[in-house]
């Protein structure tokens, strides 16, 4: 909520309307076709106060659920009157997700209603989560599905290239980066911009009901937009959206700092009160200057996360694929001892693990006297896998890029299962195996499982 309201600024809709065109009125489908022209301005300036007043209540916690489906509900439906101009922006989305999340129980801590009302019965819901998810989900398959359906791939002609010249000469948008690309001629670029664009959207569909790779691909998404505003000033601002999948992977160690700090201004009357007066002159300081840099600071935020994206997609890829399951040291991969590519891919395994996230186990120690060690296992605390897909969740916690390999989850398992076989009934044969199982050195010792 602090980015949506002290970057992405507290809508105003009455000084919009002042300068709604006289006589037109042409709405999207939505609540506004409910009526045959715009609402007197006393109707928005009226919503505009509450909308200002339920901005502050969500961001600190005070009746939380019911001001956030009010401040939602407003918004959606005054954006919906601002629309009939026929210009829809992608706002909806913003406010559609701060709707959703009215129903996951937030308001149980750190926040005003866990101090001043009983939020002990309140129930963290996840539903709301996952349906936001398939919005987002949804609505980028949409626009792929139109993209492909519509010749973008093609190699005739690049669709990213007419659409950047379309930007450039006739919207005059050549702001950014958008002059370096007026006689930037490199076909392959263009091309790869189209085949990106369209596997991209409609791939974030088929990534829905996979937590990890659907963060990965809002950090692409991140990406995505910065790359839009810097060659075609267009700007998506949905990171408040997409921070919400990255908060699981926040280490429990800051959640306990945090609640410590709050723990501490529940006891403290005096310090709640005074942190609670400073957020009030903070916020009102920020409604009389937020006009005039708003833009700003939404592209200079977007250009930032465009940025940070890029530092993790080439430097920590690992962050994009943690799971929140992901425990140290509660890892432990099943290797047949004697295999010269099982005991390779181990070697090249603890070197990338720094994170210490596994153990090792040869399975003629673990399970003495079987014949077929033909698979590697994972042994998780919850979970089991084997052949590929243990492989594919050991690579997603390595460090450089060997994570991206998780990519091929999406193969389906029977392909997958049927190449990983393959290589498992020949690896003597092509790769060799020594007469007894692998010795761990001293220094990796406490590594192994005996």
């Amino acid at each position: 909520m602090f980015l949506l309201i002290f970057i992405f600024g507290v809508p105003e809709f009455s000084s919009k309307i002042s300068f709604f065109p006289d006589g037109y009125f042409n709405p999207p489908p939505f609540f506004s076709l409910f009526f045959d022209e715009v609402l007197p301005l006393i109707y928005f300036r009226i919503t505009d106060t509450l909308i200002t007043i339920g901005c502050f209540f969500v961001f600190i916690g005070f009746f939380t659920k019911v001001s956030g489906i009010i401040l939602a509900f407003l918004c959606i439906i005054n954006y919906g009157f601002i629309y009939s101009t026929g210009k829809i922006d992608h706002s909806f989305i913003i406010w559609f997700t701060l709707f959703m999340m009215s129903f996951t129980g937030w308001g149980k801590t750190f926040s005003l209603d866990n101090i001043v009302n009983n939020t002990e019965k309140i129930k963290i819901q996840e539903w709301p989560i996952s349906l936001i998810a398939m919005g987002l989900g949804f609505s980028f398959f949409t626009s792929g599905l139109i993209k492909l359906i519509s010749g973008w791939l093609e190699f005739s002609e690049s669709m990213v290239r007419a659409f950047y010249l379309r930007n450039y000469y006739i919207q005059q948008k050549q702001d950014y980066l958008a002059r370096f690309f007026e006689h930037f001629n490199f076909d392959l670029f263009w091309e790869s911009g189209d085949w990106f664009t369209v596997i991209f959207e409609i791939g974030f569909l088929l990534v829905v009901f996979r937590p990890v790779l659907f963060r990965f691909f809002t950090l692409l998404a991140n990406f995505f937009h910065g790359m839009v505003m810097l060659m075609f000033n267009i700007s998506f601002h949905f990171l408040p959206v997409y921070l919400l999948f990255w908060t699981p992977i926040i280490p429990s160690e800051k959640i306990k700092q945090l609640s410590s700090i709050f723990d501490e201004l529940k006891l403290n009357k005096f310090k709640l009160i005074s942190v609670l007066a400073f957020i009030l002159l903070i916020y009102i300081l920020h409604l009389s200057t937020i006009n005039n840099i708003n833009l700003a600071l939404k592209d200079l935020f977007l250009l930032i996360a465009f940025l940070l994206s890029i530092y993790i997609l080439i430097k920590k890829p690992k962050l994009s694929f943690i799971n929140t399951l992901d425990k140290k040291g509660k890892n432990i991969i099943e290797f047949d001892g004697v295999c010269n590519l099982c005991n390779g891919f181990i070697q090249f395994v603890i070197k990338r693990d720094k994170g210490a996230y596994f153990k090792f186990a040869p399975l003629q120690v673990i399970h003495p006297g079987e014949k077929d060690y033909e698979t590697i296992i994972l042994r998780q605390k919850s979970d089991t896998f084997d052949k590929s897909t243990a492989f594919l969740e050991i690579v997603r916690k390595l460090d450089g890029l060997w994570p991206y390999l998780y990519l091929l989850v999406l193969v389906p398992k029977f392909c997958r299962d049927s190449i990983y076989s393959i290589i498992a009934r020949n690896r003597y044969l092509w790769f060799g195996k020594k007469d007894i199982c692998m010795v761990p050195t001293p220094e990796l010792k406490n590594r192994f499982i005996e």
